[in-house]
């Protein structure tokens, strides 16, 4: 596991390098629980709350093991785990798999079954990237201490935590990596193509009762969270980028807390490296750490590509096949690896992109090129790599770049 902090970090990515080259995509997506009516949020508790929903959900599945911690929270089967976000947004994980038409039908099967549990209760599960009515302030959070203290901390770290923890929602798709250097070309592709992904899946109309004129809003609350573990990762568009360094990136951390058994001790002030300073970390810890760093892509066994607001059916589906395209194929990462260094690309440049972007959306210059035209060549890039099956998911695509957006899609502006 290693001597100290540091190593058991750098081993645990190195145990996480797969030995076939696999096109598996891991995919999440989270959803808001509301009123059909009036679309506020329903609480967890309650008797008609997300609790209740999550039982009768369970309830279809008869193998079903139950997650529980503090109280009930969800319930894994084979094919996927369903858990609860800090304000009840339910999110589905579905394990990795190279086929986006499976992946397809597990998630249609699922939001059938919760579809018709929520009709009863007059409810509905909205895939948004941020809470429409509601206050943040007024939500409830899950009976977790995980998130009371995340919660505290974020109140202190920055003005969008609690917008983050109890208004948004998104969807996550993770990818395997071969080894390091696999590793480095696929993250660096990520981070590259972030800006795009962010347009194409942008999917908020309002927030908190208010419109949302400007685009990104997510992006917007992100940027307000703690800046330390959030964001662009330090370093990222090195050509020497590697484990150690996103190593030092999660000891630089404050982790919030610990978990100690059923226990959970704040920590305060002190970061990773402070608090295991001459020290390894268990398997327990590992995990836990991991888990509070919230990077635009994240690294554990697998890279998480974190861009994306929540979305409809048909276009997780084609935001599967844009990742499998342009990050699982050769040419994809070449190209990006390509364009960062023609246009020297850095960590300012990405920033400049999503400042342009929130400004003037499906006008805007990213790159120094037109955006339209830019995913227009992403789409034939991601379409040259893909399956004639796969590739037809992409379809799925052309309204939101005819339109602007997926919101002006679906509202045929």
């Amino acid at each position: 596991m290693g001597n100290n902090w540091k190593e058991a970090l750098v081993h645990f990515f190195e145990e996480g390098e797969k030995e076939k080259n696999k096109k598996n995509l891991g995919v999440e997506v989270e959803h808001f629980i509301i009123r059909a009516d009036d679309k506020t949020a329903v609480p967890y508790s309650g008797d008609k709350g997300v609790r209740l929903i999550l039982e009768k959900l369970m309830a279809h599945y008869p193998n079903a093991q139950a997650i529980e911690d503090d109280d009930f929270f969800g319930f894994s089967v084979p094919e996927f785990n369903i858990t609860l976000e800090p304000a009840a947004q339910l999110e589905i994980s579905i394990l990795a798999t190279e086929d986006i038409e499976l992946i397809g039908k597990i998630y249609n099967d699922f939001y059938e079954k919760l579809e018709g549990i929520l009709k009863e209760y007059g409810y509905i599960a909205l895939n948004a990237g941020c809470q429409p009515v509601s206050n943040v302030n007024d939500l409830e959070l899950i009976p977790k201490r995980r998130y009371r203290l995340m919660d505290a901390h974020f109140l202190e770290s920055g003005t969008g935590g609690r917008e983050m923890m109890r208004g948004s929602a998104s969807t996550q798709v993770s990818i395997d990596y071969l080894s390091e250097e696999d590793f480095r070309r696929k993250i660096r592709a990520a981070y590259y193509y972030g800006p795009f992904f962010r347009l194409l899946l942008d999917n908020s109309t309002s927030f908190q009762g208010e419109r949302v004129t400007t685009h990104l809003k997510r992006t917007d609350i992100w940027r307000r969270v703690d800046n330390d573990r959030c964001g662009i990762l330090p370093g990222v568009f090195d050509e020497s980028y590697g484990f150690s360094d996103y190593a030092d990136f999660i000891g630089n951390m404050k982790p919030i807390f610990l978990k100690r058994g059923h226990e959970v001790i704040p920590t305060g002030e002190q970061t990773v490296k402070e608090i295991f300073n001459g020290k390894s970390l268990d398997e327990v810890d590992l995990n836990h750490i991991l888990s509070m760093a919230f990077p635009d892509v994240r690294l554990k066994h697998f890279l998480e590509i974190r861009f994306a607001d929540s979305v409809q059916a048909e276009f997780i589906k084609a935001y599967c096949a844009l990742v499998k395209g342009l990050i699982c194929s050769e040419e994809g990462i070449e190209s990006a690896g390509e364009c960062i260094r023609k246009e020297g690309v850095t960590e300012q440049s990405l920033i400049k992109a999503e400042d342009e972007l929130m400004r003037n959306g499906w006008d805007a210059v990213v790159y120094g090129k037109n955006v339209r035209e830019k995913i227009e060549e992403l789409m034939d890039l991601a379409r040259r790599n893909l399956s004639d099956k796969d590739g037809l998911y992409l379809t799925a695509f052309n309204n939101v770049i005819r339109y602007g957006g997926i919101t002006n899609m679906i509202a045929g502006i």
